[in-house]
């Protein structure tokens, strides 16, 4: 590793399962996801209740309102929302959100293959906040290059309409993620929830460290199940990452690196995959240089992210790729 980068890999003897980015075949996305464009919505509630919801074990679900417009006009469909998450939940001034569909009044809408997706929203006023949420959803488009093994989103240009008029309305980007279980039907698998899970030695584990590798991210842990999803297919294991924030590309005010790493920033990369032998990450390595130029492209295609954002984000992934080589 270079002076930006350390090591503190995982030694694999004991490994009982598979990181398996293209074990599973790739099925076709819901419509919902095809789309690059934003989608224009407004999300009415009772925004101040919602909002003080920062207790997860007493949250609860509360009525919502999404309307859009389509080629016919406007078109409103009810749901119910309810604040999530853990550190963003206690620390940003808009939390997190789950949003919760009913199959009858969705169908018909671009909604409809859509249950209980996750609402990535803005942590603050600070336009650096819409900078990070924008630069983490160029992380899930850049994971979707490399394996459909990967959450799929797309971008809302989101107006928040509190129903009573107490506040005034806020128009942000925010994310929309796929359901863990359209993940799971889409892998043609089945959801676990199975703690202690360790890395088998394959190509496709050494491709789960060099991506969060990658973008700097060490908030991760299959062991844990910490911000990975595991789905279990017909003949393995597959651990899906998401939930990037504390990523070192996108270096958010609040990110801090855990203590026991020995590193001053997120920013530093730390590999913490599985201790593997060069040979065996070379293929890994090879799809990153391959991609190299479609990942610059992502991120120059994100609506709303600033040339300066993106060029800082290309500079970082260069250290990475002579680290590589």
């Amino acid at each position: 590793m270079t002076r930006r980068g350390v090591r503190r890999c995982w030694r694999g003897a004991m490994a009982t399962a598979v990181f398996a980015a293209s074990a599973a075949p790739a099925p076709a996305q819901a419509p919902f996801f095809r789309s690059l464009e934003p989608l224009a919505v407004t999300l009415r509630a009772d925004l101040r209740t919602l909002l003080r919801d920062r207790n997860p074990d007493t949250s609860i679900w509360r009525g919502a309102t999404l309307t859009w417009e389509d080629s016919a006009g406007p078109r409103s469909i009810t749901l119910r929302a309810r604040t999530r998450g853990l550190f963003r939940l206690r620390a940003c001034d808009f939390p997190p959100i789950r949003l919760r569909f009913a199959a009858d009044s969705v169908r018909g809408t671009p909604w409809e293959e859509l249950r209980r997706p996750k609402l990535v929203t803005h942590c603050g006023p600070r336009n650096e906040y819409e900078q990070n949420l924008l630069q983490e959803y160029a992380v899930y488009r850049v994971l979707q290059l490399l394996t459909p093994a990967s959450f799929q989103a797309r971008l809302l240009r989101l107006t928040y309409e509190d129903e009573s008029g107490a506040e005034r309305p806020v128009t942000r980007y925010a994310i929309v993620t796929e359901d863990p279980e359209r993940l799971a039907d889409r892998l043609r698998g089945t959801l676990v929830d199975v703690p202690g899970v360790r890395f088998a030695r394959s190509e496709d584990a050494a491709l789960l460290g060099v991506f969060e590798y990658f973008i700097g991210n060490t908030d991760w842990s299959v062991p844990g199940l910490h911000n990975i999803q595991l789905v279990r297919t017909l003949d393995t294991l597959v651990a899906v990452p998401f939930d990037f924030d504390w990523a070192g590309v996108i270096d958010a005010r609040y990110a801090r690196p855990d203590p026991r790493l020995g590193i001053r920033s997120v920013r530093i990369r730390v590999y913490r995959g599985l201790c593997q032998e060069a040979a065996e990450l070379e293929p890994a390595l090879a799809r990153f240089e391959a991609l190299r130029d479609s990942i610059a492209a992502v991120y120059r295609a994100v609506p709303g992210l600033e040339p300066r954002t993106v060029e800082r984000t290309l500079r970082y992934f260069a250290e990475f790729y002579e680290a590589i080589a």
